[in-house]
């Protein structure tokens, strides 16, 4: 349980990160303003201190704000993963539900995309249930989908989980 709750810290940890160093609006929550980025078409006023700002997959609206006396947009609502969980699986789904992440004990394993297996965003729970009803009761797609992955990746899972040890 604490070494659970040791790789789920260290987890976000890490995507806060990369999300902070991350050039991509997806993973933006606020952004320093200016009129030069309003008057270049990238920030689109629509009401009041409301905008759209350009390239947000989120298609969400951003505030004004003042922080420390320096004008910035901040992203009106939070974007959430949705996740789906069986035992020590999850299935969790992005934001434009177009992947689908296969983690066991909160550690991402394999990414099933929308484009290769042929989901849309309106039948993604069916995906995702079908997709923890098969690794709960298929050994053999447990080994295909590790055996997928990279060698150095396969090793560090069977590292962490010894139980993987049998599939591989």
């Amino acid at each position: 349980m604490k070494r659970e709750k040791y790789f789920a810290d260290i987890d976000r940890v890490l995507i806060d990160a990369l999300r902070r160093g991350s050039p991509s609006i997806a993973e933006k929550m606020k952004i320093k303003f200016s009129e030069d980025l309003v008057k270049s078409g990238h920030f689109k006023k629509e009401a009041f201190d409301v905008y759209r700002v350009d390239n947000d997959p989120y298609a969400g609206l951003w505030l004004l704000e003042n922080i420390d006396g320096v004008q910035h947009l901040v992203r009106a609502s939070d974007p959430v993963f949705e996740t789906t969980e069986h035992g020590s699986w999850g299935a969790i789904s992005d934001y434009d539900k177009s992947n689908v992440t296969l983690s066991y004990k909160n550690i991402p394993i394999a990414r099933f995309s929308s484009e290769d297996f042929g989901f849309s965003k309106l039948d993604i729970i069916t995906f995702k249930s079908a997709l923890l009803n098969r690794v709960s009761t298929d050994e053999g797609f447990i080994k295909e989908v590790l055996a997928e992955q990279p060698k150095s990746k396969r090793d560090d899972l069977v590292n962490t989980f010894p139980e993987f040890r049998k599939f591989v």
